[in-house]
């Protein structure tokens, strides 16, 4: 998975792209997730290959990873709602000199997690993860006009509503919570276009 994920972020296409994007399914625990030969690699190492610094060619373009694995064992039991109706350029100083442009180290990436740290990620076998079903749901509906950081709210909404059904097992009425983070600069359409 590094090596293909490796060829991929030196791509000389990424300088005529708008941006990227990621999807990682696998198995996992809380920062890395195992390749098909059972060894770990951790997240922080994907994320570091489309850096500013490791890969230019995408330097001030958005890069989306999209992580379905789990972040731990822990299952959320969930908790009894009781309140609301649903219950009933430039430098400081300066000086004139004419300096380069900087960037962080890392910016311009929004990363959609599965579940929230040290918990799992649930899915239905025969429909699949919760996370991609919702992920898949929200860019069929919205992807036309609504930009990244605010589908990922809508599956947020999504999964929180899911429940586990699973009588007899621990599993049973568990819950989910997907999260993201994000260091975009703008708001990112996927179809730029159509938006306005």
């Amino acid at each position: 998975m590094k090596s293909e994920l490796q060829r991929f972020s030196q791509l000389p296409d990424h300088r005529s792209v708008h941006s990227t994007v990621v999807a990682v399914l696998s198995h996992g625990v809380e920062g890395a997730v195992y390749g098909v030969d059972g060894q770990l690699l951790q997240l922080e190492d994907i994320f570091r290959l489309f850096d500013n610094d490791t890969c230019p060619q995408l330097q001030n373009k958005p890069k989306v990873f999209l992580i379905q694995a789990c972040r731990g064992d822990e299952t959320d039991s969930g908790v009894d709602l009781q309140d609301g109706r649903e219950s009933l350029f430039s430098l400081e100083g300066g000086g004139g000199e004419t300096l380069r442009v900087k960037l962080p180290t890392r910016s311009d990436i929004i990363c959609g997690y599965a579940c929230l740290k040290g918990t799992a990620a649930l899915r239905n076998t025969r429909r699949g993860s919760w996370y991609v079903q919702a992920l898949t749901q929200v860019l069929a509906s919205h992807a036309k006009d609504t930009h990244v950081a605010d589908m990922l709210v809508k599956v947020n909404a999504l999964i929180k509503e899911r429940e586990g059904f699973a009588p007899g097992t621990e599993h049973h009425r568990c819950k989910e919570m997907s999260e993201y983070s994000s260091t975009l600069c703008k708001d990112l359409y996927l179809f730029p276009g159509l938006h306005e």
